[in-house]
């Protein structure tokens, strides 16, 4: 590895291959080798969109198919990957996006932290979601572990406020739709189904009915803090209505909303 470092001014599909066969033959060994392979990235301006598929697969393979427990990226993995990906906070190229999107695409089962980052950096400053983004933001909610969880939620409202109005994929605003209903009615103490389950199927329309004043208050503040609710925010209020006297937390909502 040190010997492309050294010699290549920028990595193209013929250094891909030599690699391959020269210094990953049986694939990544380890973490030092995945790390090592993450900074080498770091070092080009203009890499071989080969090089980044080979990147993103070597990792993503050492993290599901050669590190126990297999097919599941814990939260050790997880604090491994956004630490070397991300380390200052945000993905620093194109290969780390797209060792995160193999790594998502592969595993059976991921933590809510790591889902939580990939909501945030892999629609970092996009304004709109084309259906292909959908499904792979499906993918990564699905692959979580229980019910949807806060930080997962909070992500899901910053994504869904930054692409409000921009003619996103309608199947945007269900999933988000039925991913804070499955939050809402878990941290409420509501028995809920799978996750892949509550965010196959609507809703019933009591589903977030008598949910704790502070989930209630805590789904306000988020749909007002723009002063704009939008079609699936308001359906979201009208889950919690029922035709009765909304929670005082949320009364304000509703009137906007009106």
């Amino acid at each position: 590895m040190e010997q492309f470092r050294q010699a290549a001014k920028r990595i193209d599909a013929s250094d891909v291959v030599s690699l391959l066969r020269e210094v990953y033959p049986e694939g990544v060994r380890g973490r030092n080798e995945a790390e090592a392979l993450i900074a080498f990235d770091r070092e080009f301006s203009d890499p071989a969109p080969e090089w980044r598929g080979f990147m993103a697969e070597a990792v993503a393979d050492h993290l599901l198919r050669r590190s126990e427990p297999l097919g599941i990226i814990t939260e050790e993995k997880a604090a491994w990957l956004i630490r070397a990906i991300a380390p200052t906070g945000r993905i620093a190229t194109e290969g780390g996006i797209q060792t995160l999107i193999r790594t998502v695409e592969l595993a059976a089962e991921l933590p809510a932290t790591l889902n939580a980052f990939a909501i945030r950096e892999l629609w970092a400053g996009q304004q709109t979601l084309d259906a292909g983004n959908v499904a792979l933001l499906r993918r990564i909610l699905e692959a979580g572990k229980g019910a949807v969880s806060v930080v997962e939620a909070e992500a899901l409202f910053d994504l869904h406020d930054a692409i409000a109005g921009s003619g996103s994929h309608a199947s945007f605003d269900d999933l988000f739709f039925r991913a804070i209903t499955n939050y809402l009615q878990s941290a409420s103490g509501f028995e809920t189904p799978s996750r892949k389950q509550a965010l196959a199927r609507e809703p019933r329309r009591d589903a977030v009915k008598g949910i704790e004043v502070e989930c209630a208050a805590w789904l306000s503040s988020r749909i007002m803090r723009d002063g704009m609710p939008t079609a699936a925010e308001r359906a979201l209020l009208k889950l919690m209505d029922n035709g009765e006297e909304p929670d005082p937390s949320v009364r304000g909502s509703f009137d906007r909303a009106a």
